[in-house]
């Protein structure tokens, strides 16, 4: 059908092989069995590596949904292209989770852990948004009856979970924080060091212990360069985006503008 070990040549490490070859998987279904399939949620970084390799196959065609414009985690649904695309429905929807936190600060990781508390995986969660009094959560549609049926708190505080319209999800505005700093190089741990507050000893080490992303994709190497646009982030701690190089300073440092995701 096609050469699979061709295909995968370009992913180098086990995880980029170990998705790429789910992603072949979907597509023999698509072509044997003339089927819609649909990946799991992905990173822009997977995304891009299923849409690589979905174009690369004659008849079929695929949509990429993660239930509102903006959507970080999406899901790549696969069909062959003798399908209108806008008959072909993507199992994506989104729940609004709704309780008193008025007493209770609660934040991404607190309504993340509650839904992975009831045995979900993480791979079928899409974005969360967090609001004032409520959190919208981008699920697989497969999942949606389960959650709201089990999920009943939130950090202790109880709630209640409904299916939302896309058209009335509230999409809030970003909570980031900008600032101008100079680095000596564009490596990626002098960058890091910069944006994190951290010493560059210690960024070296976070990083060698696979615990950062550049643009989604891990990265173990602290000399390695960044560029103007990429989005920096270390496992617990956050974003960091590199969005204007300024010039140099009178010491010959590297001026740059970052935006700290908060």
């Amino acid at each position: 059908m096609f050469n699979r070990e061709k295909m995968l040549s370009h992913l180098h490490t086990a995880e980029e092989q170990n998705l790429g070859g789910q992603i072949l998987d979907k597509i023999e279904i698509v072509v044997k069995r003339k089927s819609e399939v649909s990946t799991n949620f992905l990173n822009p970084h997977e995304q891009s590596i299923a849409e690589g390799l979905i174009k690369q196959v004659y008849d079929i065609n695929y949509k990429i949904d993660g239930g509102y414009d903006r959507a970080e985690r999406k899901r790549v649904t696969l069909f062959p292209d003798y399908l209108y695309p806008e008959h072909v429905k993507t199992p994506v929807c989104i729940l609004k989770v709704e309780g008193n936190f008025k007493f209770n600060s609660v934040s991404h990781r607190d309504f993340l852990g509650a839904i992975l508390g009831l045995g979900i995986k993480r791979e079928m969660i899409g974005d969360i948004l967090i609001l004032k009094d409520f959190a919208e959560v981008v699920v697989a549609e497969e999942i949606k009856e389960y959650i709201c049926l089990r999920l009943k708190k939130v950090h202790q505080v109880p709630v209640n979970v409904e299916e939302l319209d896309r058209e009335n999800v509230v999409i809030p505005a970003e909570n980031t924080r900008e600032f101008t700093t100079t680095v000596p190089s564009m490596r990626l741990d002098a960058v890091s060091s910069a944006g994190f507050g951290d010493s560059r000893n210690k960024i070296s080490r976070i990083i060698k212990s696979e615990k950062v992303k550049v643009n989604w994709k891990k990265e173990n190497n602290p000399a390695q360069t960044v560029e103007i646009g990429d989005l920096i982030s270390i496992k617990g701690r956050g974003r960091v985006q590199i969005v204007k190089n300024e010039g140099l300073s009178h010491r010959g440092r590297v001026k740059l503008r970052l935006k700290r995701f908060l």
